[in-house]
């Protein structure tokens, strides 16, 4: 009797740890399957927009469903010289999947070299110019020519000593443009475009561009890359009264705040709403100097 129930335990006990052997080796270690859930998430809140892929930062990488790890993968070729001449060329980079491709492949927007294009046709034209010269007619003409070339490059001298940008790809208009349109300035990514969104929703609307100068992050070299895309139309900005604005618009704007807000509505109603200008509320040191220069373009006084 004692010999069957020893028998019995260690039947009963192999058949446990075998069973609990086959569980351990077909399930994937806990951190492998935190790691794929993860990688799911990042995929499943993944944003697509248009991209190029010899320029576009980490955190766009990120924001398009790559792993940090493999957005470095794709920024360190680039750093080592590699670059995307087609949209093909970003298929073969090995963190990026056929999968991933397939879905960012309608988005890839790679720029052909447009100086190195332009130097070509120059050269070839000159090339030309100086087999065809047989005649003394035809050296005129090429003497002209090369008298309206100086003539140009003179006038194009002296546009950029002003600062004028002579052609722009896109021309976007602050107080008009949404996410879409603002993504095809170049410098303005994902994180931008929505600051640059929030900022004119708090303001009602811009003023100027350099206001853009605001935005956490917007330094004065990325400012000098894209203000020449970028302009403020008159007719765009929004203007309002002191004493008729909406409280709560007052409160969140950028250049009054809760608290000065509630000074403005002080002032009103202990003096009146003709007394209240933007020289008063100084005066009164309810506003800075500061703030009421930059309110000027959007106040309407009494």
């Amino acid at each position: 009797m004692m010999f069957l129930l020893l028998a019995f335990q260690v039947i009963t006990f192999t058949i446990h740890k075998c069973s609990r052997g086959q569980d351990d080796r077909s399930s994937p270690p806990l951190a492998d399957r935190e790691s794929d859930a993860r990688n799911r998430q990042a995929k499943l809140s993944a944003q697509l927009f248009p991209f190029n892929p010899n320029t576009v930062p980490l955190d766009s990488l990120t924001l398009l469903g790559f792993s940090v790890k493999q957005a470095q993968t794709i920024i360190r070729y680039r750093e080592k010289g590699g670059r995307f001449r087609r949209r093909e060329d970003f298929a073969k980079i090995y963190t990026v999947s056929p999968q991933m491709y397939n879905r960012l492949a309608p988005y890839i927007s790679i720029s052909p070299p447009a100086a190195q294009t332009s130097n070509n046709l120059k050269h070839k034209e000159n090339k030309n110019n100086i087999m065809g010269e047989k005649s003394g007619e035809r050296k005129d003409q090429v003497r002209q020519d090369g008298q309206a070339r100086q003539s140009g490059g003179q006038a194009k001298q002296a546009q950029q000593k002003s600062g004028y940008r002579e052609t722009w790809s896109v021309q976007v208009d602050l107080n008009e443009a949404d996410s879409a349109a603002l993504i095809e300035v170049k410098g303005i990514g994902p994180y931008f475009c929505k600051k640059i969104l929030e900022l004119r929703e708090r303001l009602g609307s811009f003023a100027n561009t350099s206001q853009l100068l605001e935005i956490k992050g917007m330094d004065e070299e990325k400012f000098e890359r894209i203000k020449g895309q970028v302009f403020v139309h008159p007719s765009g900005i929004k203007r309002f009264k002191l004493t008729e604005a909406d409280k709560k618009f007052l409160a969140r704007h950028p250049y009054i705040g809760a608290y000065n807000a509630r000074g403005i509505a002080l002032f009103i109603e202990a003096m009146g709403k003709e007394s209240c200008t933007l020289s008063n509320l100084v005066r009164n040191n309810i506003l800075s100097p500061e703030a009421a220069e930059k309110l000027k373009p959007y106040v309407i006084e009494p």
